[in-house]
């Protein structure tokens, strides 16, 4: 609402039309300059899925609890054992094509809202991952010198229900992209829901807060299916 009346006022801040859009569901309005720091866009779908297909995700993921592995890190990796902390799993069976197929479906208009250009698609990785009691994942950028090929980072969020765990709110912080910095103290904050999924560039900068759960038992995680296109 605030953004609205300040729109609607002629308030000139980039960052006011920029989440006047996000709000309203409507194309972000174009990209600032490289060498200036901007809020990132994101497109955000809450209630996605119907029950029972959403359920079938949270079943298929805790099946495959024993295919869950920690993640791994390559000489190359920036963050390190110090940087985040959680479990993941690269066999995303029937989730997985679901997730793809409607990724593939919705690809144009994600590319529209985000004022990206459709692009065809030649990279799609996708991964559950389950963030349990501490685990964390500090900034970083998707698309880094290991990764240039991602445009597009997304995540779907599933969980038992009601919610077993606090934290692990996904931070999408202010970024600029020559050179590549970020604003520690101007972000935006999307706290995780079930059946709900964000797409944002893969530039910018973004985290994930520690979680804190019930029990640390593996059914209560923050559980995702996270991936990322070009």
């Amino acid at each position: 609402m605030e953004y609205a009346r300040l729109h609607d006022s002629g308030n000139p801040a980039p960052a006011v039309a920029l989440f006047h859009a996000l709000f309203r569901q409507q194309r972000v309005p174009p990209r600032w300059p490289q060498t200036e720091f901007a809020p990132a866009p994101f497109v955000l779908w809450q209630n996605l899925l119907d029950a029972p297909a959403n359920q079938a995700i949270l079943d298929e993921a805790i099946a495959r609890q024993a295919g869950f592995r920690p993640t791994e890190l390559s000489k190359l990796d920036p963050y390190g054992k110090q940087g985040r902390t959680n479990l993941v799993n690269y066999d995303t069976g029937t989730s997985g094509l679901l997730v793809r197929a409607l990724v593939e479906q919705q690809l144009a208009h994600i590319c529209e809202r985000l004022n990206m250009p459709v692009f065809a698609l030649e990279l799609f990785h996708l991964k559950f991952a389950s963030y349990l009691h501490g685990d964390f994942f500090h900034a970083h950028q998707d698309n880094g010198s290991n990764n240039p090929g991602r445009r597009i980072s997304f995540i779907y969020y599933f969980n038992l229900e009601p919610k077993p765990y606090s934290g692990g709110d996904l931070i999408l912080y202010d970024s600029r992209f020559a050179p590549r910095a970020y604003v520690r103290s101007q972000y935006t904050r999307i706290i995780p829901q079930n059946n709900s999924m964000i797409f944002f560039p893969s530039e910018y900068f973004h985290e994930v807060s520690p979680i804190e759960s019930r029990n640390g038992e593996f059914m209560h995680s923050r559980f995702t299916l996270a991936g990322h296109i070009g």
